[in-house]
């Protein structure tokens, strides 16, 4: 791939959500003790700040609401999707872990 193509593709917009990244804080570890609510608000207003749009908000989340393990410290049933350039992902990602050690 060409470096032309690259950075048109990093700024590709892109829809992920709350789902994704609270299942990555999650795995990441078991000790943290912030509520998939107050989580769901920080990684909004992180993406908000940086010119996401939510564009849906409590979507079911693929897991369904049968799955084990869903609690206000666990997995959500629904979450909000965001769209927002994709170049954002690494440093989300690297927000996600300092809310993981919280």
């Amino acid at each position: 791939m060409n470096k032309t193509n690259k950075t048109k593709s990093m700024n590709t917009k892109i829809t992920m959500g709350n789902d994704e990244y609270i299942l990555y804080i999650r795995k990441t570890t078991s000790t943290c003790s912030i509520t998939n609510d107050d989580l769901g608000k920080y990684i909004w207003i992180w993406l908000r700040d940086r010119g996401a749009d939510k564009i849906k908000e409590d979507v079911p989340c693929l897991w369904g609401k049968t799955a084990q393990k869903l609690d206000a410290l666990k997995l959500p049933k629904t979450a909000a999707q965001f769209e927002f350039n994709r170049n954002l992902l690494p440093e989300l990602y690297d927000y996600l872990d300092v809310l993981a050690a919280k």
